[in-house]
């Protein structure tokens, strides 16, 4: 695989094909070929500013992005190469297009697996990682936020803490939508009617099978003034679910919109939360 490297300054990027610097955040384009979605798939892996210099293995973060996104969302929308500076995480941002980070009922585009059995290995075996579930985070926005707490759900294991941000939570169930473009991906995603995929892939389903347990901490943050309503009425119902489920979580319910200024400071407090939570400490 070709590697390429971006060295990110605080309000620059600069595409510096094969070059990094030891002395800051390094930003790189890495990719893979795909079996589980017959493609090469593209991210980008945001190294500490010390990768260079340690022989140090890092915990990992991945961020998903929304609905329309790319991999490059997180780094050129935010301030995530200037928070990353603080912090000893490895940020690896993919690349999923309007999927909802599920398989298709057909089996033929796996982007469930793509992430988990595809992306996932290759990080650990290429960067150095802390290969385990207690050096793993994963979070997302939107489509990426609903995408995390079910990858979070379904794959215990792999995670110890994720991250919601305006979670598209109405999925599968609901997930008509008067935006045409929404709803083919929905359809091509769960299907036109309820089924053994549609509740496999059902968040409050998940959170009913689940053993509390087993389960990573989940952070759950969404605008309260978005504008798509339906996103706190499902963020509200889902973490009523796990109260009463006891699944460990914390809600976080604040003045924002669905708009990328209410996603940056979500996702600095997001980091500090992580960068406190016990098995991560630095």
């Amino acid at each position: 695989m070709r590697t390429r490297a971006v060295v990110l300054w605080i309000f620059v990027v600069a595409y510096c094909g094969p070059i990094f610097s030891q002395d800051s955040v390094s930003v790189l384009e890495d990719s893979l070929r795909s079996a589980s979605v017959n493609a090469t798939m593209r991210f980008l892996v945001v190294l500490p500013k010390d990768y260079y210099r340690t022989d140090e293995r890092h915990p990992t973060v991945y961020l998903l992005h929304g609905f329309g996104g790319t991999r490059f969302d997180w780094v050129h929308r935010t301030g995530l190469v200037r928070y990353a500076a603080a912090y000893r995480f490895l940020f690896v941002c993919p690349d999923a297009r309007n999927s909802w980070y599920t398989n298709t009922p057909d089996g033929t585009l796996k982007y469930e697996q793509y992430i988990i059995d595809e992306l996932i290995p290759y990080v650990d075996q290429k960067y150095r990682t802390l290969a385990t579930r207690h050096g793993r985070v994963i979070a997302g926005l939107s489509m990426g936020g609903y995408g995390a707490l079910k990858f979070g759900m379904k794959y215990p294991d792999r995670f110890i803490f994720v991250g919601s941000f305006s979670g598209a939570l109405y999925v599968p169930a609901g997930s008509r939508s008067d935006n045409k473009e929404i709803s083919e991906s929905l359809t091509r995603a769960f299907g036109t009617e309820r089924s053994e995929h549609w509740t496999g892939n059902d968040l409050t389903v998940l959170a009913e099978k689940a053993a509390p347990a087993s389960l990573p901490y989940l952070y759950i943050a969404t605008g309260k003034d978005d504008q798509l309503a339906r996103i706190v009425e499902t963020n509200r119902r889902l973490v009523e679910k796990l109260r009463a489920g006891g699944i460990l979580y914390e809600y976080h319910e604040t003045p924002g919109k669905h708009t990328w200024q209410y996603w940056d400071k979500a996702l600095r407090t997001f980091l500090m939360r992580v960068a406190e939570f016990d098995p991560l400490s630095p």
